[in-house]
């Protein structure tokens, strides 16, 4: 009698921001011969995520990339790594396809006795959860009323790595190379018939040291990738998460004339994600018995799309008045993004966020550096038009730094941002029917109804206990919803005048 169909829908859902104080003491570093620490470059990336019954374990790797000066004023490099786990508590299940997203928010360097680095980490996890709605389809022998909800639909993913390299003539010997930071930032992404293509960009920025000077070489890779996605359809949308998986210098070319050579690899991981009408059966009614209906409601959320912007921003890092002034720029080794607060209205969307960098720099008493800390606000105007649940990443594709008065410098920079829209979904559905006792019937010749606001044909038939083809047989004028105080009369027997 009652049909019911299981239906697969999707759930997104973020934890509780989880963080993380990821503290090393390398071994074997003589702290006799270091002079000065002038940078601390810190990245995290997750190595491996299980999700399970209420919580989702993260294992993750720092990597430092430490310069410093030696007694003798040469500039040295070392990395280090030092993995780490966190147990991030939520609502997760062993079968949800999760991700987890790193961020660096602080970093410090203590040299005295010995080198102990710190990294403040923040762990973000978020995951697609699968649910199964039983639903009522149609229904025999009841007058059925149908409406349609949305669903959202997960319908694919998958994780690749995509190689990058490039190279560059330098010139001169390189006598060490003092790191590198890669960031990496997703230019578009849309869905084909049975896949997807993402096109990416990977900066790579080189520090190094020839004829004894500290130097800087910038990379700019771009990536296309097409993927493919059983089941895909082009209008469905592309969630994309692309993070550095591996990154590393290598030098080429002869004696005195020098190439850099970076190469490494990006993880991307899609997720295709789709939203559907469905037609299910929102109320119905049975003229001979009583219905128990349970009705269930749903909350959820679709993904709707992702932009992609860039913008300009400008900041200034003063030198204190115990400081010498400042010669010339050298080398800014890293620049870091940290995204604060991202907020949509219509298609106008705003970040706010902070950018860190190490400045070094040469004055009198040879290279000397100073961190900054730039707060940005930017504003972007989108095609498409994101709810207010917005989440963002950012990355600097560009940085330079001037020296504006001696003590002063002035930065620029080319923000990227990523941003992900989803707009919330909710609805009811019946999810379960119980025959009751028969119904008495309503034997009157003739029954009035006066209508409330917003009647519709159901509430009739319920308050005539008639199917509503009889009703609107002898109402055939009736406009729903009804207006209140209409006045609607069924006659059970056809008067007979006399």
């Amino acid at each position: 009698m009652f049909d019911f169909e299981k239906i697969s829908a999707s759930r997104f859902y973020v934890a509780p921001t989880a963080e993380r104080v990821v503290e090393f003491s390398p071994p074997g570093i003589d702290m006799d011969n270091v002079s000065r620490v002038l940078s601390l470059a810190v990245e995290a990336k997750c190595t491996e995520l299980q999700p399970a019954d209420g919580y989702a374990q993260v294992n993750g790797r720092t990597s430092f990339s430490l310069v410093y000066l030696d007694k003798a004023g040469a500039a040295k490099g070392v990395d280090y790594n030092a993995d780490f786990a966190v147990k991030v508590e939520g609502d997760f299940s062993a079968d949800d396809s999760a991700y987890a997203e790193l961020y660096v928010m602080e970093s410090d360097v203590e040299a005295s006795d010995g080198l102990r680095l710190s990294a403040v980490i923040e762990v973000k996890v978020s995951a697609v959860k699968r649910q199964e709605l039983n639903v009522l389809k149609s229904a025999d022998d009841c007058y059925i009323s149908n409406t349609c909800i949305n669903l959202p639909s997960f319908i694919a993913s998958k994780s690749i790595s995509v190689p990058f390299d490039g190279e560059a003539e330098v010139g001169g010997e390189i006598s060490n190379v003092l790191g590198v930071y890669p960031t990496v930032f997703v230019q578009e992404a849309k869905a084909t018939d049975g896949g997807a293509i993402v096109k990416a960009t990977v900066n790579a920025t080189v520090t190094y040291v020839e004829n004894s000077e500290i130097k800087q070489k910038d990379f700019k890779l771009d990536l296309e990738e097409e993927v493919g996605l059983d089941g895909v359809e082009k209008t469905d949308n592309i969630l994309v998460h692309a993070a550095i998986k591996s990154s590393k210098v290598v030098l080429q070319g002869v004696t005195d004339d020098n190439t850099i050579k970076v190469e490494g690899e990006v993880s991307f991981r899609l997720q295709a994600f789709r939203t559907s009408k469905v037609e299910v059966v929102s109320d119905l009614l049975s003229i001979s018995n009583e219905l128990e209906v349970t009705r269930t409601k749903f909350e959820s959320e679709a993904y709707d799309g992702s932009g992609f912007f860039k913008e300009d921003v400008f900041g200034s890092a003063m030198l204190g008045d115990n400081r010498a002034g400042a010669l010339e720029i050298a080398a800014l080794p890293y620049a870091r993004c940290y995204p604060s607060k991202a907020q949509a209205s219509g298609n106008t969307l705003t970040v706010e966020g902070v950018v860190n960098t190490d400045v070094i720099y040469l004055d009198e008493n040879g290279y000397n550096s100073v961190r900054t800390e730039i707060p940005f606000s930017v504003s972007f105007e989108s095609e498409t038009v994101f709810s207010k649940d917005v989440s963002v990443k950012c990355s600097v594709m560009d940085i330079a730094a001037k020296i504006k008065k001696e003590r002063e410098f002035e930065i620029e920079m080319t923000l990227a941002v990523m941003a992900h829209g989803y707009s919330e979904l909710d609805g009811s559905y019946i999810s379960q029917v119980t025959v009751g006792e028969e119904k008495p019937q309503n034997t009157s010749a003739i029954s009035l109804y006066i209508s409330k606001e917003g009647d519709e044909l159901l509430d009739l038939c319920k308050a005539f206990t008639a199917m509503p083809d009889d009703i609107l047989r002898q109402n055939p004028d009736l406009n729903f919803p009804l207006q209140a105080g209409e006045r609607v009369v069924f006659f059970r027997g056809i008067p007979v005048a006399v």
